[in-house]
C-alpha cells in the first residue's frame, strides 16, 4: 500500500467549536480508509463516531464530524482511527501509528478564553533592569551603601564593566525602569519588540531581586512605585504589554517577617519551613533564599487570595501590568517538598483570572511542564524543555548542562513533537520560547562566536510555534558565561554594534509580526535528517514553508511532499530556492541558514 499522510491540528478548519461540541475535519491523502472514525471517552469510556466524506481536493479527501464537549473533564480529548480491509492507523497528536496512542498523545481541546488571546501575537522582550539603561544616575546605589550576606558591603560599577563572579548579587550598575521608558521608542520602533518581561523589581538588596524585603513596593534604587506606573503608561500608550516577574517561593533573609522569626516570633516562623533540627529550609540550599510554607493560611492570603493580595495588587490600576511570570512556580506548596502544589498554581490561576481574565499566566519550569499546562493551571512556560534545550543542543552539540549530545535533525524533530505532542494547541501558541534568559550561558558564547549559526536561531525562534522572546542584547550577540557573566550591560554605544546581527533580527520580527501563520499557525514536520529541518505552518488562508540548515554546505534535497499547497511560493528570507521538478519539490538551502517562504 502506498504511503498514507494524515493532517489535523486545532486551527480553525480543522477545529471549530459549536453549540453541540467540536467540529473536527481530518485530511487524508493516499488510499483512503474503508472507514474512519474518530475516538472519544465522554464519560471515560470509548465512544468511536463514524466520520463522513465531504470533500476532495485533488488527491486530498476531507472527513468531518461533530463530537460533544466532555462533560466529566475540563478537556475534550479525542484521536482518529483509520482502517482497511487488512490494517488500521491512528492519527494522534504525535502523527500516524499502528498501535493504540498513549492517552497524553490525544488530541485536546481546552475551552476558548482558557489562554489570553493576545499572546500569540507578541515578541517579547526580557529584561535584567539592573544592566539595561541608566535613566537616573542618582538612583544607583553608592559604594557600600547597605550590608548583605556576610558582611558584604554593596559595590557600584561603571556600565560596560565585565560583572565579577566574586561579587555576586552586591555589585549594581545602576539600570532602572527610567532607562527602560526612556529607550522605549528604540525597542518599539527600531527593534520591533511589542512586549516587555522584567526580571524582579520589588524591594531587594541584591541586584537580581529574587530575594524580596517587600512585595508592596518597588525598589527605590529602580525609580520606586511612580516610576513603574509611568513605564506601564509608556508602554500601554504605545500598545505593549508589561508582564512582572513574581517570586513567591521564597523571601530575602532580610525580609521583616524573616527577621522576626530568628528573633524567636512564632507566627512569623509559621511562614516559613523549618526542618526537624529546627533549621530553615532555603531554596536550593542558597541560605539568603528561606522557603515559605504555604500551607501557613497567612502566606496564601498576603500573595494569592487575599483582597489585595501580591498578584492582584500590581494588577490594578495605577500599575496595571498584563501579567506575571511566576519564578519557580513548580516549587510552591507545603512543607519541603512542594506538597499540593497543583491546588496552589490552580489558586493562583482563579486568582489572577478574576482580577484580569486577559492576563498571563507564565510559569518557569527548567525542565518538563505537562502537568502544568494542561488548562487548569498556567496559561504557558518558560519553554526551556520543548524549545530551549532541543535548540541549543542541535546548534551546539551541549545539553543544558554543558554535558556533549550529539542530535540530527530527525531526532531534534522528534523531541520537539514529543513536547508538542502532550500540551494543547491553545497553551503551545502562548509557549514563551527563548534562546537565552539571565540563568544560561548566551548562545553566541556558547557557538564560540558563530554569527551565521546564531542568526539561523534567530529565524527558528522566529518561525517555531509559541511566543518568541528575546533577551537583552541577543539583538546585538552579546555574549555571556554563566551567571553573573550572562547579565553584561547593555552596550549603547552604536558603533560597536554588529549590524549585520541587529538588522537581521530586526527583519526576523517583522516577518514574525506580519505573518499569521506564524502567531497561530499549525506546525508540520515535512522533513527532517542530517543537518536539516523543514516545517510548515499552516492556516486556512496562509502557509509559511521554514527550512533550517545548520550544515556547512549547501543543502540540496527533494522532499517527497509539501503538503496540500499552492504552488507558488515567496522568498521572504534567507539565501535558498525552491522549485518544482520531475520527481517532486527541489530546495537548496545555504549553508548555516533558517529561510522562510509564504504564501
Amino acid at each position: 500500500m502506498s504511503k498514507v499522510i494524515a493532517f489535523h491540528q486545532a486551527v480553525p478548519g480543522y477545529l471549530n467549536a459549536t453549540a453541540s461540541g467540536l467540529e473536527l475535519t481530518l485530511s487524508i491523502k493516499g488510499p483512503q480508509p474503508d472507514t474512519l472514525w474518530v475516538r472519544s471517552e465522554p464519560d471515560n469510556e470509548e465512544t468511536l463516531t463514524p466520520m463522513s466524506s465531504q470533500d476532495y481536493q485533488g488527491e486530498w479527501a476531507s472527513y468531518k464530524v461533530v463530537i460533544p464537549f466532555e462533560t466529566g473533564h475540563f478537556q475534550t480529548r479525542y484521536l482518529f482511527k483509520l482502517v482497511w480491509s487488512d490494517r488500521l492507523l491512528w492519527c494522534s497528536a504525535l502523527g500516524l501509528s499502528t498501535a493504540m496512542p498513549e492517552n497524553n498523545h490525544q488530541f485536546r481541546y481546552v475551552p476558548a478564553g482558557q489562554v489570553p488571546g493576545w499572546v500569540a501575537e507578541q515578541v517579547f522582550y526580557q529584561i535584567f533592569p539592573d544592566r539595561f539603561a541608566n535613566g537616573d544616575h542618582s538612583l544607583t546605589p553608592a559604594e557600600g551603601a547597605y550590608d548583605y550576606l556576610q558582611g558584604q558591603k554593596t559595590r557600584q560599577r561603571q556600565w560596560g564593566e565585565l560583572p565579577q563572579s566574586r561579587e555576586g548579587a552586591i555589585e549594581f550598575f545602576g539600570g532602572d525602569l527610567h532607562g527602560i521608558e526612556q529607550n522605549l521608542t528604540y525597542l518599539q520602533e527600531e527593534l520591533g519588540v511589542t512586549a516587555l518581561y522584567l526580571n524582579p523589581v520589588f524591594e531587594s538588596r541584591s541586584n537580581h531581586k529574587y530575594d524580596t524585603t517587600d512585595y508592596s513596593s518597588v525598589d527605590q534604587h529602580l525609580g520606586g512605585d511612580d516610576a513603574l506606573v509611568q513605564l506601564s503608561e509608556s508602554i500601554h500608550q504605545r500598545g505593549m504589554r508589561l508582564i512582572l516577574d513574581a517570586v513567591i517561593n521564597h523571601t530575602s533573609v532580610f525580609h521583616p517577617w524573616f527577621q522576626a522569626a530568628l528573633a524567636g516570633d512564632e507566627q512569623a516562623r509559621a511562614r516559613y519551613v523549618f526542618d526537624d533540627k529546627g533549621d530553615y529550609v532555603s531554596w536550593k540550599g542558597h541560605r539568603s533564599l528561606p522557603v515559605l510554607d504555604f500551607a501557613n493560611k497567612g502566606n496564601v492570603e498576603t500573595f494569592i487570595s487575599g483582597e489585595d493580595s501580591v498578584v492582584k495588587h500590581w494588577l490594578r490600576p495605577p500599575f496595571n501590568i498584563d501579567g506575571w511570570r511566576m519564578d519557580v512556580i513548580h516549587m510552591l506548596g507545603e512543607g519541603p517538598g512542594a506538597y499540593n502544589n497543583a491546588h496552589y498554581v490552580r489558586m493562583l490561576r482563579k486568582a489572577i483570572k478574576a482580577e484580569n481574565a486577559d492576563a498571563y499566566l507564565l510559569g518557569e519550569h527548567f525542565f518538563e511542564a505537562t502537568s502544568w499546562l494542561q488548562g487548569d493551571q498556567e496559561d504557558a512556560a518558560m519553554n526551556y524543555y520543548g524549545f530551549g534545550h532541543p535548540v541549543r543542543a542541535f546548534f551546539t552539540g551541549l545539553d543544558i548542562a554543558y554535558h556533549p549530545i550529539q542530535l540530527d535533525a530527525a531526532d531534534f524533530a522528534n523531541w520537539l513533537a514529543r513536547a508538542r505532542a502532550v500540551i494543547p494547541f491553545a497553551q503551545l501558541t502562548a509557549q514563551l520560547n527563548q534562546l537565552d534568559s539571565h540563568d544560561t550561558r548566551r548562545l553566541i558564547t556558547m557557538l564560540n562566536g558563530q554569527v551565521d549559526l546564531y542568526l539561523a536561531a534567530i529565524g527558528l525562534l522566529m518561525t517555531y510555534i509559541g511566543t518568541p522572546c528575546l533577551y537583552y542584547g541577543d539583538e546585538l550577540a552579546l555574549p555571556g558565561e554563566d551567571d553573573p557573566d550572562c547579565r553584561r550591560c547593555f552596550p549603547w554605544d552604536r558603533a560597536q554594534w554588529p549590524e549585520v546581527v541587529f538588522e537581521t533580527t530586526r527583519r526576523w520580527i517583522a516577518h514574525r509580526k506580519a505573518l499569521v501563520s506564524l502567531q497561530r499557525g499549525a506546525l508540520v514536520t515535512l522533513h527532517a535528517a542530517g543537518d536539516v529541518m523543514i516545517f510548515a505552518r499552516v492556516l486556512e488562508s496562509e502557509q509559511c514553508l521554514i527550512a533550517v540548515n545548520r550544515g556547512d554546505a549547501t543543502a540540496v534535497l527533494c522532499p517527497d511532499d509539501l503538503l496540500p499547497m499552492a504552488r507558488s511560493w515567496r522568498l521572504v528570507e534567507g539565501v535558498a530556492q525552491l522549485e518544482e521538478a520531475s520527481s517532486g519539490w527541489r530546495i537548496e538551502l545555504a549553508a548555516r541558514s533558517t529561510n522562510l517562504w509564504s504564501r
